[in-house]
């Protein structure tokens, strides 16, 4: 223990009033923070060098001067030293000083024996740089966002691109169209010949979309009673109608909530669905059968259609307004005929995927029936060229397909003319892979489309080894 502590003396003790007040100077001037002292009346009577340096003053311009003064002068926009005078307690706010710095100030009041306030002090801290830091990381981490978004684009395309059978030109861009309307909302409109792929590019665009992970909602607007799709697409309220769920039940455009509805084939809507249709991307809106409200769904629409909706149009078959409003980005896809120089690649990957399927070892095309495929003009497009495919495939008894396992499709010709029990099979065939295909592999919609009974659809299937399994989305 020291000496001064053994005799009951204290080190300030042993300080002159001036050494006491020459060592508080250096305390105050010492701060990295201002400070800012004002008495009573809220009259400056000291401001250390911090405070100087942060309100661009000399100390000597401001003492002795009343706060509202200086205010008034536009030092600063406001005091706090009069907010801690006019409340009595402390104050915390953030000043605009006429240097453009911005201060975080609190004033905490001193009160005397009586009560009253006596001196105001006032520590100020310079968050100007702060400030400045944060709009850099803001804009470094906006500028991260959009980078790492590119990047993801960059990786969705890609694989996506690899999953596309692409050679043409006319194809490329296609695809780099639907890449680049993935990133607004517009509404898209895929026209082309029925087996084009208008469901894969519209199926495209929703997974290179902000909407990626929310719902694809698919409807075949033609594939739907006129009966049925308003309350499928819209939806209906409890009691709507005979046969009506007790608690309602949400439509099409209620389930793709946060994602991507695809009507394809959109001009065989009915005119009083395609009323209601404008509506909801007018407004963003649907009311349900027998609702009296209007629900708000945010929907992205993608429209397809294989006719010339102008044509539609003009023969009254499709409102004007609405073909404005599903018209606004259109996608033209064009036949398989047109493109020939993708056929060989199709080919072999639909050969690749139907006989790792039905576990063969087939090792490509014949010349000849390479030739075959190429010279075809595809009225069914890339979804006939599947058919045909899987068909030699399954009927492929060598690791090659030949030439005569490639059907003609040129009537007339007798050159591999088949017998009409023949040809009659492999009709049955191609039409029950494109029913399955068309529904899913749902099989007792697709006995409704077919004007079949379940049974007897089920019968066909197993006859032609078809599994609907196979094709059901997982």
């Amino acid at each position: 223990m020291s000496e001064q502590h053994e005799t009951g003396k204290s080190y300030y003790d042993e300080l002159s009033k001036k050494n006491i007040e020459r060592h508080l100077d250096a305390i105050i001037d010492s701060s990295y923070d201002g400070l800012w002292i004002c008495n009573g009346d809220g009259r400056v009577v000291r401001v250390n060098k911090a405070s100087e340096e942060i309100n661009g003053v000399r100390a000597e311009q401001v003492l002795n001067r009343k706060m509202v003064d200086l205010v008034a002068e536009g030092l600063v926009d406001r005091s706090v030293t009069m907010e801690v005078l006019q409340t009595g307690s402390a104050v915390t706010m953030i000043q605009q000083l006429r240097n453009g710095k911005q201060v975080l100030v609190t004033g905490n009041p001193v009160f005397d024996e009586n009560g009253k306030i006596s001196l105001v002090v006032v520590n100020d801290r310079d968050i100007s740089e702060l400030n400045r830091l944060r709009s850099e990381l803001e804009r470094s981490k906006a500028l991260s966002r959009e980078y790492h978004d590119e990047l993801s684009q960059l990786y969705e395309k890609k694989r996506i691109y690899s999953d596309l059978i692409i050679r043409t030109d006319t194809m490329n861009r296609v695809f780099n169209t639907a890449v680049k309307v993935a990133r607004v909302d517009s509404t898209v409109l895929i026209q082309g010949e029925s087996g084009v792929g208008k469901g894969l590019f519209a199926r495209l665009i929703h997974q290179t979309s902000g909407r990626k992970n929310g719902p694809f909602i698919r409807v075949d607007c033609g594939a739907i009673p006129e009966s049925l799709i308003e309350s499928e697409l819209f939806g209906y309220e409890g009691g709507a109608f005979t046969g009506a769920r007790n608690k309602g039940k949400p439509g099409r455009f209620e389930i793709a909530e946060g994602g991507t509805l695809f009507l394809d084939e959109i001009s065989e809507l009915p005119m009083n669905t395609q009323v209601k249709l404008l509506r909801f991307l007018e407004d963003g809106e649907v009311v349900p059968i027998g609702g009296t409200r209007s629900k708000k769904i945010d929907a992205r629409i993608i429209a397809a259609s294989n006719k010339a909706l102008e044509e539609e149009v003009a023969q009254g078959r499709f409102r004007e307004d609405l073909y404005y409003r599903v018209h606004v980005i259109p996608i033209k896809l064009p036949p398989l005929r047109e493109r020939k120089e993708d056929i060989p690649l199709l080919a072999s990957h639909f050969l690749e995927g139907c006989a790792q399927k039905l576990k063969k070892d087939i090792k490509g095309f014949a010349e000849g029936a390479m030739h075959k495929l190429i010279s075809h003009s595809w009225p069914g497009n890339v979804r006939e060229l599947k058919s045909v495919v899987e068909y030699a495939v399954t009927m492929a008894n060598e690791n090659v397909i030949t030439e005569a396992l490639i059907t003609r499709p040129e009537s007339g010709e007798e050159e591999g003319l088949k017998s009409f029990r023949e040809a009659k099979g492999d009709f049955e065939r191609s039409y029950l892979i494109q029913l399955i295909q068309l529904t899913q592999g749902n099989v007792s919609q697709a006995a409704k489309l077919a004007g079949k009974h379940r049974a007897d659809l089920y019968e066909l299937l197993r006859k032609y080894n078809l599994d609907p399994a196979d094709y059901r989305k997982n």
